[in-house]
């Protein structure tokens, strides 16, 4: 048994509960997974009602497989048993209740942490603001697409707690995404001059898209395209960027420079294998595009240029040699 576990052991026989966890956390950190877990059940056993909240957050957020994809939710439902006006973990549950796709009753979990967030504070010590549930109810809002929704919740809270950095940044996006494209710059703008995200350029991009004003949109989405490397899971948000800059191209006459976006977005594409409906959408409109310019004959693919093929004359003689080689090889016993 290791140090830390027996040390952990008898922190937890002095009642000293906060310090164990202290010490899985650490533990956590040098990458010692399993004494972190071991002394989290431990603390479990001692009914130290935390350590199922560290452990179903675990799960959550670093474990590969999510626990089976369970999202450490199986560790929030015993804790609320206990606790059920937790807003920490009501919080937690609807994460691992939209994870798993059940988004209505994830928002439903937001809404009761937002209505048991002032009796709350009385019984736990807040670890977030009531501001930030409600900005955290707004991410779900958009994380779902449900634009609308999100919007009517932003309106609420400016109303409720003023503008600041991130409510600049989620209304110039909303903004964007339910036509409010002139609208959307403001906000962007605003956000922006603060921190230069990649969410927020892109999608000053996609308001200069949809307003037509396509020299300007490339530009910003040449922006974004240096830094895809940082988010490599978010395939949606890369195939954006890449296929409309494409499509700038493809409205500013650059069939030229058009290829070259398209053949990246299909490349970028191809290396996932099956994709969702909409991601493949986009791929089939790039492949069509990129026949359509390259049929017209005024645009060379140097993608496809740069493959080598032979001529029938020294393929038939490549052919030749492989067979000879090959009947040498069988008669001196090789197969």
């Amino acid at each position: 048994m290791s140090n830390a576990i027996e040390t952990a052991k008898q922190y937890i026989s002095d009642n000293n509960y906060q310090d164990a966890l202290k010490l899985a956390r650490k533990r956590h950190g040098k990458d010692a997974v399993e004494e972190y877990l071991a002394i989290l059940d431990l603390l479990i056993n001692a009914d130290y009602l935390l350590a199922l909240e560290e452990k179903g957050l675990y799960y959550q957020y670093y474990d590969e497989s999510h626990d089976d994809g369970d999202y450490g939710e199986k560790y929030f439902d015993q804790y609320l048993k206990i606790q059920p006006n937790s807003v920490n973990v009501l919080c937690d549950k609807a994460l691992s209740r939209f994870n798993k796709g059940y988004v209505e009753e994830s928002l439903g979990y937001m809404d009761e942490a937002l209505n048991k967030y002032d009796s709350y504070v009385s019984i736990e010590e807040p670890r977030i603001t009531k501001s930030e549930v409600l900005m955290s109810k707004i991410k779900l809002l958009i994380n779902a697409k449900m634009y609308d929704d999100a919007l009517t919740q932003l309106n609420q809270y400016e109303k409720e707690y003023g503008e600041d950095d991130e409510s600049d940044l989620y209304m110039g996006i909303t903004l964007q995404k339910t036509g409010k494209n002139n609208e959307a710059l403001e906000y962007l703008d605003k956000s922006l001059q603060k921190e230069g995200t990649i969410v927020g350029v892109n999608a000053k991009a996609d308001a200069f898209y949809e307003l037509g004003q396509y020299d300007e949109a490339l530009k910003y989405y040449k922006r974004c395209i240096p830094f895809e490397g940082k988010i490599e899971d978010d395939l949606e948000l890369q195939t954006n960027f890449n296929y409309k800059a494409a499509f700038c191209c493809v409205n500013m006459g650059n069939d030229a420079e058009a290829v070259k976006y398209l053949n990246k977005t299909i490349n970028m594409l191809n290396e996932h294998g099956r994709l969702p409906n909409d991601i493949e959408a986009i791929y089939q409109k790039c492949s069509f595009e990129k026949e359509r310019i390259i049929k017209a004959g005024n645009v060379k693919d140097e993608e496809f240029g740069k493959t080598k093929f032979f001529s029938i004359r020294t393929s038939l003689i490549a052919l030749a040699i492989i067979l000879v080689l090959y009947v040498v090889l069988r008669f001196f016993g090789y197969h």
